[in-house]
């Protein structure tokens, strides 16, 4: 039996997306912050970047930190810069 729950569907709907906060958080994810910088930085307790991070794992079916941010990039999320 195929396990489904880290499949990202074809078709995405807008629910799905990561907000533009989330996005700002992969960002600084990918950049090396923690969650208790990335709280600072953006002054917002932690416990809203830990709830923040638990929603991108769900949007993006992501398994691991490497994965979210691999996802990220091929999805067009984080953009990397050569």
């Amino acid at each position: 039996m195929e396990n489904k729950r880290f499949s990202p569907a074809p078709e995405v709907s807008s629910k799905y997306q990561p907000s533009e906060r989330e996005i700002d958080i992969l960002k600084a994810m990918a950049e090396g912050y923690t969650s208790k910088e990335i709280a600072q930085k953006m002054f917002i307790s932690e416990n809203t970047v830990e709830a923040h991070r638990k929603s991108l794992f769900n949007k993006l079916g992501a398994r691991n930190v490497a994965n979210l941010i691999y996802k990220a990039i091929e999805m067009g999320y984080i953009q990397i810069n050569k």
